[in-house]
């Protein structure tokens, strides 16, 4: 097995702009370092093993119980404790592709069957919650879900998801699904699954700081789920998994500090259909809009394939993710962020640059 690969490694290279990563683009709150400050005071003694701060903030943000919710050291953590507590050898998965990578991995760590469900490339790569129905009977184990999807950046509606995760139930089927991309879109409330967990006992939602906050370099997220579904996760868990900066800060972020995050949201929801329509004017072919704030683009028509896309973006000054990763048939494909009006200017100009030197070749 191979580890997965990610992008947001642009803080390795200097002078160059880094879009590989779907962060906060206004970075984390100005007065981060006073919430650090004011928790460290805290360090000579145990983090409290329950989080109990971060989970009262997370359960009061969703109109939750702290019984609803489990803390964890980032999203990744808990992408690995569920198939930890769920998964056995030979359980089948059903798995849509392209999405996370670290999903497969952490299934298959366990010994899982993986079962693909690819993604249709004629509707943008768009979930077809349909297709996955088909898919489903009693003989799998879980099925996973990323909203918006991680690469595609494409959302399904919450009726959709709510239609799935009953007829999983019906047929004894656990459904994972990820939201951590979702604060960061301005319509999330109308596409959040969080108020189901308490009724649907076989759904389990994860959700991150590391994204809204732009705090990759500070571990803390959660997972959102029944009682009795969270229960059993919390027999699986690290013991003081997340220390005590971490769960004062996540509170306080969680309580105070939203209007950082829907600033963002906003901001970028106008930067992608301005992206998008620069570079349909610049005349990139097969171009999507994606729902989310980044794009899943195939630049083989323009003669380039991931790694070489990725390494004439960097000479142009701006990094975007290679996806050549993600397997046949992705690679040729890249994934790339918009950020705030001025980084995308530097964006788009990297991109015409790519596009002349290209014709010139």
């Amino acid at each position: 097995m191979r580890r997965p690969l990610h992008g947001g490694d642009g803080w390795r290279i200097e002078k160059v702009e880094d879009f590989s990563a779907n962060l906060n683009p206004y970075g984390p709150p100005p007065d981060i370092a006073q919430l650090l400050s004011e928790a460290a005071s805290s360090l000579d003694h145990y983090p409290d093993d329950s989080s109990l701060v971060l989970k009262e903030a997370a359960a009061d943000r969703h109109g939750l119980r702290v019984e609803n919710i489990i803390p964890g050291a980032g999203s990744s953590e808990l992408i690995r404790l569920f198939p930890e507590v769920f998964v056995e050898r030979g359980d089948k998965v059903l798995m849509p592709r392209p999405t996370f990578s670290e999903y497969t991995f952490g299934c298959q760590f366990m010994g899982a069957q993986m079962v693909w469900s690819e993604l249709p490339r004629a509707n943008g790569f768009r979930c077809d919650l349909g297709q996955l129905l088909e898919s489903l009977d009693e003989g799998f184990k879980a099925v996973y879900l990323c909203n918006p999807n991680n690469p595609t950046g494409m959302t399904c509606p919450r009726a959709a998801i709510t239609e799935l995760v009953r007829e999983a139930e019906r047929r004894n089927v656990l459904v994972f699904l990820d939201e951590t991309l979702l604060e960061l879109l301005p319509n999330e409330p109308e596409l959040s699954c969080a108020s189901l967990v308490e009724a649907q006992e076989n759904l389990f939602i994860i959700r991150s700081l590391t994204k809204s906050f732009a705090i990759p370099g500070l571990r803390a997220g959660y997972g959102l789920g029944s009682k009795n579904m969270i229960s059993c996760l919390e027999h699986g868990r690290q013991t003081w998994n997340l220390g005590h900066l971490e769960q004062a800060v996540a509170a306080r972020l969680i309580r105070d500090r939203q209007d950082h995050v829907k600033r963002a949201a906003e901001v970028l929801a106008q930067e992608r259909d301005k992206v998008h329509a620069n570079l349909k004017r610049l005349g990139v072919p097969s171009l999507n809009r994606p729902d989310a704030f980044f794009f899943f683009q195939d630049v083989g028509a323009i003669g380039y394939d991931s790694p070489s896309f990725r390494e004439a973006m960097r000479g142009a000054g701006a990094l975007v993710r290679d996806c050549a990763s993600f397997g046949s048939p992705f690679e040729q494909y890249v994934r790339f962020c918009v950020k705030t009006p001025e980084k995308d200017a530097l964006l788009l100009h990297a991109w015409e640059t790519v596009l002349e030197a290209g014709q010139e070749g």
